[in-house]
């Protein structure tokens, strides 16, 4: 016979962290039957018979065996089976001790279930489904602390760790965890540090996860790369995923610089697969400065210097210039490229008055003067 179905619905969507509900009647008549049954032929064995010992000894025998046929029953009927395990595994050593010790466990967990939340239902309360509606994701943001502000504010969301309330802080972390940016990564590391048990578990937890993510992104654009050799489209997005990876600044130093190498390789070779490519080209660049090794870098912008439209190009040229110490190349840049770096080009003020600095002409020293000036 076997038992209801809604019994095996549950148990198969019963998780390890869900609490034991159905049968636990027959649970506890059944340890208590045991329990005392194993105690009798204890006192049998104890009671200086002949034979007591040898004949106690079987009845222990065939009542763990009794016990495992009813296990295999419970199983068979789609019951719980920790409970019941745990009598087995421990009335086989301990006798009736195991019993006694198994309807403790079957009284603490009636108690404490009445007010503990199920592990499932916990760790599903960390990090909430991201398809949340206004209302929530504004009540989010002011526990946070940051309703006025961008999720991209990082350093906010550092202060927040080391100033907040615990409330605060895990609200911080679940919402970096749904969002994250590698300038997040200091709040993560704030939060696997703070003195609360509960946010360390959260920081760590949010962390995995992200490291999940990103493993799972490497595995399916990897597996699209290799199905696809000869498309440097695949390959590139490969490489750029590894170079996020390698950035977020989760990983160990020795790590990161093993991804980093395979993000460079993968950048080479999407290259010499499209080298009109210019995005690939400046990833390329910017990833060759990153791991000091300006001189390629310079090599590998050096094309596209005179009929690029983007002016990234040429910062991260001018930056491998400067590394290089080729100062006059890095003095002519500005003459060479006047419409992206000139006086009237459309820079942010911090880098403008740098390409003033080293504009070669007449104008570019009082200009600045005049700027510092009036500041």
């Amino acid at each position: 016979m076997t038992g209801p179905a809604p019994d095996s619905a549950e148990t198969i969507g019963t998780l390890a962290g869900d609490r034991p509900v159905a049968g636990t009647g027959e649970l506890v008549a059944a340890t208590l039957g045991a329990g005392l049954l194993d105690s009798g032929a204890l006192a049998f064995g104890l009671s200086g018979i002949p034979f007591a010992a040898p004949s106690a000894a079987a009845l222990h025998l065939l009542l763990c065996g009794l016990v495992g046929l009813w296990v295999r029953s419970r199983a068979r009927r789609g019951r719980d089976l920790r409970l019941a395990g745990l009598l087995l595994v421990t009335m086989v050593p301990l006798g009736p001790l195991g019993a006694a010790c198994t309807l403790v466990t079957v009284a603490l967990l009636a108690l404490f279930s009445r007010y503990a939340t199920g592990f499932q239902d916990w760790y599903l309360s960390l990090f909430p489904e991201s398809e949340t509606g206004p209302a929530q994701e504004l009540y989010e943001l002011i526990v946070s602390g940051r309703e006025n502000a961008h999720l991209v504010a990082g350093e906010s969301f550092t202060d927040m760790m080391w100033m907040g309330t615990p409330q605060q802080k895990q609200a911080v972390i679940a919402l970096v965890a749904r969002h994250f940016r590698p300038a997040f990564t200091p709040a993560l590391k704030a939060g696997l540090a703070d003195a609360d048990p509960s946010v360390r578990v959260q920081a760590a937890t949010a962390t995995a996860r992200v490291e999940h993510e990103f493993n799972e992104r490497w595995q399916s654009l990897d597996h699209a790369a290799r199905a696809h050799p000869d498309d440097a489209g695949a390959l590139a997005a490969l490489s750029r995923h590894l170079d996020d990876y390698a950035f977020c600044g989760l990983l160990d130093s020795n790590r990161e610089a093993e991804i980093r190498e395979k993000a460079l390789d993968g950048y080479r070779r999407s290259l010499e697969l499209a080298p009109d490519d210019d995005g690939i080209r400046l990833d390329l660049g910017r990833l060759l400065l990153r791991c000091g090794l300006a001189a390629e870098a310079a090599a590998r912008l050096e094309p596209l210097i005179d009929r690029t439209s983007d002016s990234r190009i040429l910062f991260w040229y001018a930056e491998s210039l400067f590394r290089l110490g080729r100062f006059g190349d890095l003095r002519a840049l500005p003459i060479r490229r006047p419409d992206l770096l000139g006086d009237g080009a459309a820079l942010p003020d911090a880098l403008r008055d740098v390409f003033a600095l080293w504009r070669d002409d007449e104008t570019a020293a009082p200009e600045t003067a005049a700027k510092e000036l009036a500041a």
